[in-house]
């Protein structure tokens, strides 16, 4: 079995460093954080955690790109999708970065 690459452990503990799972906080950490969900490439995990990373950008870039008035990009898929998450669903996204990283973690 293939195991996750040093640079998606080092950058998931890097992520992981700096959430918190209280949900008042949640949602600014995750949107503080967001572009680790585009700097780190699924094919750096796994076979087996692949597509659970996968699911969780999948998942934070549901709602698309803002665009304003105009045409323009207001805010990437990422922050708009996280900005529109109620508390819980941002904490259930934090909860499971932090289960994909002990799980990363066990394949060290």
């Amino acid at each position: 079995m293939k195991h996750s690459n040093i640079f998606a452990y080092v950058e998931l503990s890097k992520f992981v460093e700096g959430l918190t799972l209280d949900p008042n906080r949640c949602r600014t950490d995750l949107l503080s954080l967001h572009a680790y969900f585009k700097i780190i490439p699924s094919r750096m995990f796994s076979d087996e955690l692949a597509p659970e990373w996968d699911d969780l950008c999948n998942t934070v870039t549901r709602s698309g790109v803002a665009y304003d008035d105009e045409g323009r990009v207001m805010m990437n898929a990422v922050k708009n999708t996280i900005g529109q998450m109620s508390k819980g669903e941002c904490l259930e996204i934090a909860e499971r970065i932090v289960l994909l990283k002990q799980k990363v973690d066990d394949e060290f």
